[in-house]
């Protein structure tokens, strides 16, 4: 029975020294700097000063004091109401200054991303303009070899025309010839045959 007391004893002592509150993340308030003291109460020494918006981890509680551990691994005791779970200002600037980099980094992808896209449409669009134009070029050039086209028909038809009939005129011109020669050799002849006959019968 008397090793189970002392052990008893020895659990309660142990339970004592540890804190009781769980571990958990506070911050100095905003204040320019935060007394530290041996104990809970205004009666004990100050055992040094924290800066403010300090990370510290919260240990144990008692009235209006929190014990505590910052950063430089040293425990004291702080008044509760200099404490805060939101993160001051101290924490928050690296994480900003991180976020506004990390944002700055996604509007230089994008703006150049979007300057590319916009380069690529711009080209793009200057060779639909350079296709549309060398288009229009060639509609042009064949809108005038097809003029030429229609005037040298109209020349050839012209000068087929011009052959047609100077043909036919001088098919004319062949026939009544040819008829005039006809009529010429058949009045011709009928005068010369009977002389003829008459100095073959004198003879």
């Amino acid at each position: 029975m008397q090793k189970i007391a002392q052990y008893l004893l020895s659990a309660l002592l142990f339970a004592l020294t540890v804190p009781t509150a769980q571990a958990e993340t506070q911050y100095v308030t905003e204040n320019l700097s935060t007394f530290l003291r041996k104990g809970a109460g205004d009666q004990y020494k100050i055992a040094g000063a924290i800066q403010s918006g300090d990370a510290v981890t919260v240990l144990d509680r008692k009235d209006k004091y929190t014990l505590i551990r910052d950063a430089k691994n040293r425990e004291a005791w702080i008044l509760s109401n200099e404490l805060t779970a939101t993160p001051s200002s101290k924490q928050e600037n690296p994480k900003l200054k991180a976020q506004i980099q990390e944002l700055t980094l996604k509007l230089n992808r994008l703006d150049g991303d979007w300057q590319q896209r916009t380069s690529e449409m711009q080209r793009r669009a200057k060779q639909a303009e350079e296709q549309s134009s060398q288009l229009l070029e060639q509609n042009s050039q064949l809108k005038r070899e097809l003029e030429i086209t229609k005037n040298k028909n109209r020349d050839l038809e012209a000068m087929l025309d011009a052959g047609k009939r100077e043909i036919a005129i001088q098919w004319f011109i062949y026939g009544g010839s040819v008829l005039g020669v006809g009529l010429l050799l058949g009045l011709i002849i009928p005068l010369i045959l009977p002389k003829r006959r008459r100095r073959d019968g004198w003879a």
